[in-house]
């Protein structure tokens, strides 16, 4: 089965929801997608939390950034997103990206080759990750989508949070120092 329909199978088979006009599917697996935009939301992955909790002492299983490079890898692999947007909290903490093994620093950077990256900064990582690609932003407008991870104060309309649900209806704001705002691509023909 070809790329486009797989894309189109899971499209018609989800829950397609509006936001700020904006046609998307919220996928089973926890991830948005903008089929419109070929763009694909994800939050909190929370690389490298193993390594995290073993530099205090607090030794989890040192599975959890391999098992979520798997599952980011079976989303992208059924959508083919052109656009990737990372909604905060994708490291657990500040030098997660720099303890990243080498292996899982290849298969993270192999799913980001070909597309544009946008690193949402969170609460657990707000400065952008150590020698990785992509643009890390404090919020990101994208039409009628304003991308962040924590709400605002007032409601905003379009405003996409990193928790599902989320969403706030108003005004759109103005962009501000941080905001990267970027014009939607053509959509494809095909692809």
């Amino acid at each position: 089965m070809n790329f486009s329909l797989a894309r189109a199978s899971l499209i018609g088979e989800a829950d397609l929801v509006g936001i700020a006009g904006e046609r998307a599917v919220c996928d089973r697996r926890g991830v948005l997608y903008f089929p419109d935009l070929r763009l694909l939301a994800v939050s909190d992955l929370h690389l490298e939390k193993g390594s995290s909790f073993a530099r205090r002492g607090a030794l989890i299983p040192p599975y959890d950034t391999g098992a979520t490079l798997l599952r980011l890898q079976a989303v992208i692999a059924d959508y083919q997103p052109q656009i990737v947007i990372s909604l905060g909290d994708s490291f657990h903490d500040g030098g997660g990206a720099g303890r990243m093994h080498a292996s899982f620093r290849e298969r993270l950077e192999a799913l980001m080759a070909g597309r544009d990256w946008f690193w949402v900064a969170g609460n657990h990582d707000p400065e952008a990750p150590a020698d990785l690609p992509g643009e890390t932003v404090r919020e990101l407008a994208i039409r009628s989508l304003l991308f962040r991870h924590e709400p605002s104060k007032v409601r905003v309309e379009g405003e996409v949070l990193e928790s599902a649900g989320r969403e706030g209806i108003s005004q759109t704001p103005e962009s501000a120092p941080g905001t990267a705002t970027v014009p939607p691509s053509p959509p494809s023909g095909g692809g």
